[in-house]
């Protein structure tokens, strides 16, 4: 028989459970399908109940969860074992937060600690990748005052989003970067500045910080140090393909160019609201991309190893079309 098609691995986003009706029918819907016949799809879990898991969509330790998530990956037999996946490969698809957790796994587990598996297509969809300037997400309108997204709120107005405790307890809280308090976030959050190779001296988009070519290094987890990691990098490069969505009228990501990886070409612009999408900053205009601190220019510049795409409708209502252009990036066999 033909070998069975390379995996795939969901990541749910903030709210959402593994065991939630819509990623059930996603999971459903690949199953299903001819040209994926024999698939492994695999749900990452983060508790051992539907709502314990969605509790840890709001709270907890990104950092954590990223390693919890790794030795669960290297712990399935139809992923790492060579017979079941001959392909030695898995395709990542992330929705809104699980983008870029997904990412984190690409960049610190790769390999080695996947069992000696890696990442193909990473795939994202209204995903926070470079900044987020909305820590309050909306709560459902009829949700309870003990909801844990009501909770959620209840704590950053108590402890503030930069506080050591958010930062360690509330994983909004460890994806916000806020570019009038940019000195907080480079020298607090140890999350998203750490999966894109920030250090305190960036150049800042919008100015300030200063120029100050950091070599790399191997060194995982140096956060203080001025040297950016090498393995994140090296990683990041080795993906096949990366492929971000942004929703049309995303009022939930703030900005809604973080899912495609940058930012307003104006810091003033950022007020505005869909369907109104001010013009992005352009990649070599963003510092990160200018220096390559993460391997995002090499990808870019390696042959349409990097795509971007819209889905129309509001955060995470994916429409039969935008679907469909996440699955043409599955499918290839071992």
């Amino acid at each position: 028989p033909p070998p069975p098609p390379v995996p795939v691995v969901l990541w749910h986003g903030l709210g959402d459970r593994f065991d939630g009706a819509g990623l059930q029918l996603v999971k459903q819907d690949l199953e299903a399908r001819p040209e994926l016949r024999h698939v492994f799809v695999h749900i990452v879990t983060l508790a051992q109940d539907g709502p314990a898991d969605q509790r840890a969509t709001f709270f907890g330790h990104a950092n954590d969860q990223v390693s919890s998530v790794c030795a669960q990956l290297a712990a399935l037999p139809r992923l790492v074992d060579p017979v079941e996946n001959p392909s030695r490969q898995f395709d990542a698809i992330g929705f809104s937060q699980g983008g870029q957790f997904l990412r984190a796994v690409v960049e610190r587990c790769n390999g080695p600690k996947l069992g000696g598996v890696t990442v193909r297509n990473l795939i994202t969809l209204g995903s926070q990748h470079v900044a987020s300037q909305s820590t309050l997400p909306p709560c459902p309108p009829n949700s309870s005052p003990f909801s844990f997204c009501r909770l959620m709120h209840l704590s950053l107005i108590r402890e503030g989003v930069y506080s050591p405790w958010a930062q360690r307890n509330l994983i909004p809280a460890q994806y916000f970067r806020d570019p009038d308090r940019i000195d907080e976030y480079l020298d607090r959050n140890d999350f998203l500045r750490d999966i894109n190779n920030e250090r305190r001296g960036d150049r800042q988009p919008y100015g300030g910080g200063v120029e100050v070519g950091l070599t790399v290094e191997a060194e995982a987890g140096n956060s203080t140090g001025r040297r950016r990691n090498a393995t994140y990098k090296e990683n990041f490069k080795s993906l096949n393909r990366f492929v971000m969505f942004r929703f049309s009228n995303d009022l939930t990501v703030v900005p809604p160019h973080s899912a495609h990886f940058t930012l307003p070409a104006s810091p003033n612009s950022t007020t505005c609201l869909p369907p109104c999408y001010p013009p992005p900053l352009p990649w070599s205009h963003l510092p990160l991309y200018q220096q390559d601190y993460l391997g995002l220019r090499h990808l870019h510049r390696s042959g349409g190893r990097v795509e971007r795409g819209v889905c129309k409708g509001e955060h995470m209502q994916i429409g039969k079309g935008c679907w469909e252009a996440v699955v043409r990036h599955l499918g290839a066999r071992g």
